[in-house]
């Protein structure tokens, strides 16, 4: 049984917790960033979504089949260094609750539906905000972005790599 929006922001509530700074630290491709991602497709599981990760590292969460003219909701589960609890999360819970909702009522879209989770939204490990969506929509090349580096020296490919995802797609 899915759980209500509360219930899942209470479930993740220690995730990337920042004792050193407060807030959350959650960076893109980083540990706690990744744990968010396997909840996230848990939880999209749990109500029959179809999960799959875009060749930009976005997850996508597909209501019934793939297509155009679809309507996405959804945001990001990374933060800047700090930040706050709710900010991307509570978009990613409030849109698996619409589809806890609609699903309760018996409804089936008509069109295509998915609930995106777009990768390094804040911009926080790697410098350049929107990433994921920039990468999908080609405001920034794959070769800029592959080749942005982290404090620790860490470029987005090699990072994108140790976490599990091919970077040359």
């Amino acid at each position: 049984e899915p759980a209500g929006g509360g219930v899942m922001l209470e479930q993740i509530a220690d995730v990337g917790r920042d004792l050193k700074r407060g807030g959350y630290s959650r960076h893109g491709y980083a540990k706690p960033e990744l744990e968010l991602r396997h909840w996230f497709v848990e939880q999209a599981v749990k109500r029959g979504l179809n999960v799959e990760t875009d060749q930009n590292g976005n997850l996508w969460a597909w209501w019934g089949e793939r297509g155009d003219n679809a309507l996405v909701t959804g945001s990001h589960l990374d933060s800047v260094p700090g930040g706050g609890a709710f900010d991307g999360p509570l978009g990613v819970t409030s849109a698996l609750e619409a589809v806890d909702l609609l699903q309760a009522t018996g409804f089936k879209p008509r069109r295509p539906f998915a609930i995106a989770v777009f990768a390094e939204e804040e911009g926080g490990r790697f410098g350049v905000a929107c990433l994921g969506s920039r990468l999908l929509t080609g405001a920034i090349s794959p070769e800029k972005a592959l080749n942005l580096k982290d404090p620790d020296g860490i470029t987005l490919a090699e990072a994108m790599k140790a976490a599990g995802y091919n970077p040359d797609l």
